[in-house]
């Protein structure tokens, strides 16, 4: 069997690969000019040797969102549509009902919805031109100035968007430890957004990455800065705005906070490590897996460090975390960790069947392929990895 992977960030192209799985060899297939800094990207249909795809920019003083397919039989790749955005998005949405992206900006601190149409002749999407909806939610912290972390919170920073099954958006925001929560509203000109209210995290969580568990009971929330995964029961969730107009604002379920860091990191020194991304397993329930970076750098961006519990000898690269949770989901049982050979993971995707997870490596720019097994997805077994012919700077990987 063989798969088809594409890889995108803060680099000239974008690559894609073949992973062949009998002979557990990842094989570099051609590499297309990509827009500056596309550090997300998603499939979004394919039809033969074509696939379409949405990506962004992050850019500086503002930001671009675009339509792209490439063609593997031709090996060629092209722009289908595109739009300004606020400065550095982070992370998109196509919605359920596929009649706009949803896109969180980091530096502009907003939730948007942009409508698309469908390409006529391709039946690919197509950014459609005309208003587009924009919500700014108020920094919770203005009266200081900045949040507990003074460097990492000085204003919203919305680093991803999700939508459950009711139409309802969540919106992770690092700058304001709150996960914004936001009505839809159809309207034939333009569309519509309403903040119905948040969950709250605990003070420098640094929220950046979520996921709803199956049911859509609980959402699982990634603290950048904590370090930390917290649960939040979504049974509280307005459906819609109160009828008083006043937002709700949802804690989280107490006892559940894991550190996902390995413990030969002493807790001093985790500050300086990051947390990035949280993904469920497609057919497995109870169990989390999330991303650490940074873990070989800590010295390096605390240079007065004169401890001798840090290792002198680095880690071959950064590590996941493996959580197993109980039945209902509440309680963590267990953590392992996987020690990978790349680092600052950055990109973390499961394949759509779950055999397989790809990881990638920002600053080593190396890619990893391990194979998912175990009666409750914990055992991870390397199949491949490829590190020649990559400069650093990846971001993202996804299955095509």
């Amino acid at each position: 069997m063989s798969y088809r992977l594409l890889l995108s960030g803060d680099r000239s192209t974008f690559t894609t690969l073949a992973l062949d799985v009998a002979k557990k060899e990842l094989r570099l297939l051609a590499d297309y000019p990509a827009p500056f800094n596309a550090s997300w990207v998603e499939p979004v249909a394919s039809q033969e040797s074509v696939d379409r795809l949405v990506g962004l920019s992050e850019g500086t003083e503002s930001g671009l969102l675009y339509t792209f397919e490439i063609d593997h039989a031709l090996k060629a790749c092209r722009t289908t549509s595109q739009q300004q955005t606020r400065g550095a998005p982070a992370h998109f949405i196509m919605l359920q009902d596929r009649s706009a992206i949803a896109l969180a900006t980091y530096l502009g601190g907003s939730i948007a919805i942009y409508p698309i149409g469908i390409d006529e002749d391709t039946g690919g999407p197509l950014l459609r031109d005309g208003a587009h909806m924009e919500i700014l939610p108020d920094f919770p912290y203005t009266f200081g100035g900045h949040g507990p972390n003074k460097d990492r919170q000085r204003q919203c920073h919305v680093h991803q968007v999700l939508e459950d099954r009711q139409g309802r958006l969540y919106a992770p925001d690092l700058g304001s430890d709150r996960v914004w929560i936001l009505s839809r509203r159809k309207n034939e000109t333009k569309p519509e957004l309403e903040l119905c209210g948040w969950l709250q995290c605990p003070p420098g969580t640094g929220p950046r990455h979520a996921v709803l568990a199956p049911d859509e009971s609980i959402m699982y929330v990634l603290g950048e800065l904590s370090h930390t995964i917290l649960a939040f029961d979504l049974s509280a969730a307005p459906a819609d705005t109160l009828p008083s107009g006043a937002p709700i604002s949802i804690p989280p379920i107490q006892g559940f906070a894991p550190n996902i860091i390995p413990t030969t990191v002493p807790p001093p020194y985790q500050y300086r490590m990051d947390s990035a991304e949280i993904c469920l397993h497609p057919n497995i329930s109870n169990v989390i897996y999330a991303s650490n970076r940074w873990e070989r750098h800590i010295a390096q961006r605390e240079p007065q460090i004169q401890d001798t519990r840090i290792p002198t000898e680095l880690p071959a690269g950064d590590a996941i975390a493996i959580l197993l949770l109980s039945d209902n989901g509440r309680t963590v049982v267990e953590i392992k960790h996987v020690r990978t050979n790349l680092d600052v993971i950055r990109g973390m995707r499961l394949s759509d069947d779950g055999r397989y997870v790809v990881l990638a490596g920002q600053e080593g720019g190396g890619v990893e392929v391990y194979e998912i097994s175990g009666e409750r997805g914990e055992v991870w077994t390397p199949v491949a990895g490829l590190n020649e012919g990559f400069e650093g700077g990846l971001k993202h990987a996804v299955w095509l």
